[in-house]
């Protein structure tokens, strides 16, 4: 599948913090071992040094069973299963782990509800330079109710009350309007404005 970085300049304003136009992203990688070291020490500045230093992100393949990261500080190489952290930072950009994998997701809005997007994907983008970038593991979208909450596939089954998406949806009733607006539809275009709207207040009752 691909996924295309081009949000459109109304999730642009939901960003956590948008990035200069021509600014030289720091390469430097942070490890982040739990949410509260991260919404303890951030502030507006997205390249604030937080957490573990690492150096450059290289790459993200499965080894014995486990998704792994793999950094490269000063020559050395540290490889980090995705099971044993929070979250990581990289080029200023927040990724967190999903447990089903347990994977990355890059966090793209936070506010009423965080929105994330496939972390295999953009990844490779902010690695490589890349506008767009193919993916087959994991799902394009995700929700949670916030930074510390769980992380689920934005896709909604009508009926559905036994997978973690049809319970986060009974868990969430304040949030009812986003997920009928999201439905069980895949396509991302579709999903981003379905957030946009909601955190703008433009959808209205059904």
């Amino acid at each position: 599948m691909m996924l295309i970085t081009s949000i459109g300049r109304r999730i642009a304003i939901l960003l956590l913090a948008a990035l200069p136009a021509w600014q030289v992203a720091q390469a430097q990688a942070y490890l982040l071992p739990d949410a509260e070291t991260y919404l303890r020490e951030r502030t507006t500045n997205p390249y604030k040094p937080i957490g573990e230093a690492v150096g450059e992100y290289v790459d993200l393949y499965p080894a014995m069973g486990q998704w792994t990261l793999l950094f490269e500080k000063d020559g050395v190489k540290r490889k980090v299963k995705c099971k044993d952290i929070w979250g990581f930072l990289y080029k200023g950009v927040l990724f967190r782990i999903n447990e089903e994998g347990p994977i990355p997701v890059r966090l793209m809005t936070e506010g009423i509800v965080c929105y994330y997007e496939n972390g295999f994907a953009h990844l490779r983008m902010l690695r490589e330079d890349l506008e767009h970038a193919t993916y087959d593991v994991g799902n394009a979208a995700y929700l949670s109710k916030d930074l510390k909450g769980p992380i689920v596939h934005a896709r909604f089954k009508e009926g559905d009350t036994r997978s973690p998406s049809g319970r986060f949806r009974m868990e969430h009733p304040a949030l009812d309007q986003l997920i009928l607006c999201i439905g069980e539809r895949d396509e991302m275009d579709p999903i981003r404005q379905c957030v946009v709207d909601f955190e703008s207040g433009l959808l209205g009752d059904r």
